[in-house]
Parts: C-alpha cells; sequence; structure tokens
C-alpha cells in the first residue's frame, strides 16, 4: 500500500498515520495506526484489505 501510495512516505509509521488520518477525514473510518498489527487488523475489519493464502499449482484442481 505505501508503494502505490501518490505521496512519499519515510517509512511505514508515517504512512500508516497519514492513511489513518486521510481515511479519518474523509469517510469516518477510525484506524489504529500505533503498529502494524492493528493497523492490517483495522484495515481488514473495515474490509479495506484482504489477505487470502496463495494456492499452488495443485489448489488449481
Amino acid at each position: 500500500m505505501r508503494k502505490m501510495d501518490l505521496q512519499q512516505w519515510n517509512d511505514n509509521k508515517d504512512f500508516m498515520e497519514g492513511y489513518s488520518y486521510r481515511k479519518s477525514t474523509f469517510e469516518n473510518i477510525d484506524i489504529r495506526h500505533d503498529n502494524e498489527e492493528s493497523f492490517v487488523e483495522d484495515l481488514q475489519k473495515n474490509n479495506l484489505l484482504k489477505i487470502e493464502s496463495s494456492k499452488g499449482l495443485l489448489g488449481l484442481f
């Protein structure tokens, strides 16, 4: 997410804080940014991030 953002960030902490601010300001969505675990948890809770396990070749059949 940080790499695809139009704004340049010094580190993950700065990105998480900025992303949380934008979501809170423009969409009234609260995302914790004190650590990466809570950030990802809140992204998932708000359907902003979906983590799926990748299936190997055999998973296709």
